[in-house]
């Protein structure tokens, strides 16, 4: 598997080459683009997490301010809510923000408008999910505060760096909700400063990308970061594919 991430990671350098040097398409072109990406973002990350609403519910909502009738209120406040994180994400990326506990709370506190006693604070209790057991309520402010003060290893990749931050992240499990969704923006802030593409877990992905989550979980004693770093570094080299054919 190590050769495989290798691979992938010269092929994703090799990619971020090439989009340097292409033509800048035209302003419709990327604006077009950016539109997309931001609907299909904010689709799969919230169908993960039960949403009821299409693809094309989801334009309608945003684009349109529409109130789908037969749909929960709460699924449209989830699409609002990811919409307006994603636009916070995009000033931390534009900031060159680092990202500590402070970015990390006001992240989840836009992100979870339809939840505002939970929004930004941290879980006061123990939780299992799926036979896993994040970390103890008691110990998240430590965890947190070692994960934001955590560097990476010199010279090591910027994909590299995001998937150990996300498996990190979502192993503390700090909040009672929104943990994916918070954890996959800061992938893709972390992605974006380093002037890679940002990147979408669509349906197909998603048996890897709980896969990879289970394999980091560490339950059999070997816990592995190296199925996430694959995930991830194949998710960018996707999203390279498609820039470079604008």
């Amino acid at each position: 598997m190590g050769e495989l991430f290798g691979q992938l990671l010269r092929e994703v350098d090799r990619k971020k080459m090439e989009l340097i040097e292409k033509p800048i398409p035209a302003p419709e072109t990327t604006e077009a683009y950016e539109e997309q990406f931001l609907y299909q973002s904010v689709f799969y990350n919230n169908i993960m997490e039960g949403n009821q609403l299409t693809v094309d519910e989801v334009v309608r909502v945003l684009a349109k301010d529409e109130v789908i009738v037969g749909k929960p209120l709460s699924d449209h406040m989830m699409l609002v809510g990811y919409r307006d994180a994603m636009s916070l994400a995009q000033q931390y990326v534009q900031q060159n923000r680092r990202i500590d506990e402070y970015e990390i709370c006001r992240l989840h506190a836009r992100l979870l408008i339809d939840k505002p006693q939970i929004a930004g604070e941290y879980r006061n209790y123990n939780l299992m999910i799926k036979g896993h057991r994040p970390t103890a309520h008691e110990k998240i402010s430590l965890k947190m505060a070692q994960l934001a003060e955590s560097r990476p290893p010199e010279h090591s990749h910027p994909i590299e760096s995001a998937a150990y931050f996300h498996l990190r992240l979502e192993k503390i499990h700090p909040f009672g909700d929104g943990n994916g969704r918070v954890g996959r923006l800061i992938i893709n802030i972390m992605l974006e400063q380093a002037g890679l593409p940002a990147v979408i877990v669509r349906d197909d992905d998603r048996p890897e990308y709980h896969a990879a989550l289970n394999a980091y979980d560490g339950l059999d004693g070997n816990r592995q970061i190296l199925p996430m770093q694959i995930l991830l570094a194949t998710l960018v080299n996707r999203e390279l594919d498609t820039l470079l054919a604008l």
